[in-house]
């Protein structure tokens, strides 16, 4: 039985969950307008999930101190991290009383189903970001088996960048760029490819600007139409503290990375200067954008 994009959200959910944590929320039903209970039951009936009555995962439900003091009072040692105690637990259970606790079986992912649930993570990111859905992504996983989890979410971003590119709004664009950034950084530890997709979600956002302010009557268009967020300013910033590149190299950055995204030479140049301006703070940021667009538009 092959499981659908929504059972294999619930599955990566429900694996370590007792059943009222499982069926708590009812949010697959709002999301997804599937019932938590039937999910369950589909996941039980496909053998991808069992309970389990083992102290290793029912003891996970319990704090530390009550595991500390479950040994403490059985004369156990209580050094250690929260498995070394439940692990300690384990081996000594027969001269440990374990009837003050209500041990609650936890639903635990079968192990013919442990590489697939390793497999198929992307979809915990994907449900969390958008805009690819988990259906989308658990298609293309379901074509492309032998990719990683990590090339899986990359590859489908690139994908709704190189689609929606040629839109006149390009917001899917520049939010899987903004989301290709963090994940190059924060996941992949992958600098580089991470101030690429930066470098291409920011420019967007002014050129995107630019082209919205073209569009207006001469005296609609007014100061204070141009900015970039506070959160990629000060990221920005803070690469150039610590020395990852000077101004001058982030601006031949800029133009590299621009090169690929479909806007005229001129209006890539004058947003790469205005945002090289709005990093370093100039007041003359957006007067010196706005009056390159009026030469530009005078000279045509």
């Amino acid at each position: 039985m092959q499981l659908d994009a929504v059972e294999v959200l619930f599955l990566h959910y429900a694996d370590g969950k007792t059943k009222e944590e499982a069926l708590q929320h009812d949010f697959w039903l709002t999301e997804y307008n599937r019932k938590p209970a039937e999910l369950l039951a589909s996941l039980l009936n496909s053998g991808a999930i069992d309970q389990s009555q083992d102290l290793s995962v029912t003891l996970t439900k319990f704090t530390v101190p009550i595991i500390k003091d479950l040994l403490k009072k059985s004369g156990i040692k209580v050094s250690g991290n929260k498995n070394d105690l439940i692990e300690r637990v384990k081996q000594h259970q027969e001269f440990i009383d374990l009837t003050g606790l209500k041990l609650t079986p936890v639903y635990i992912v079968h192990k013919s189903f442990e590489t697939f649930l390793h497999n198929t993570a992307f979809i915990n990111y994907i449900s969390l970001h958008g805009p690819v859905t988990i259906d989308e992504a658990y298609s293309y996983y379901l074509n492309h088996p032998d990719m990683t989890p990590s090339e899986i979410i990359i590859a489908l971003h690139e994908e709704k960048i190189a689609e929606n590119l040629s839109k006149p709004n390009k917001y899917e664009a520049v939010k899987c760029h903004h989301l290709l950034s963090d994940y190059y950084s924060s996941e992949l530890n992958d600098l580089e490819k991470s101030l690429d997709h930066l470098n291409q979600f920011t420019m967007l956002i002014v050129l995107q600007s630019i082209q919205r302010y073209l569009q207006l009557e001469h005296d609609q268009q007014r100061n204070s139409f141009f900015n970039i967020d506070n959160y990629t300013i000060e990221k920005y910033r803070n690469m150039l503290l610590m020395k990852q590149f000077t101004i001058n190299e982030l601006y031949d950055k800029l133009m590299e990375h621009a090169a690929v995204l479909p806007y005229s030479d001129n209006h890539i140049r004058l947003a790469a200067q205005f945002i090289i301006r709005y990093i370093i703070g100039s007041a003359q940021a957006e007067i010196k954008l706005t009056e390159g667009l009026e030469e530009t538009q005078n000279k045509e």
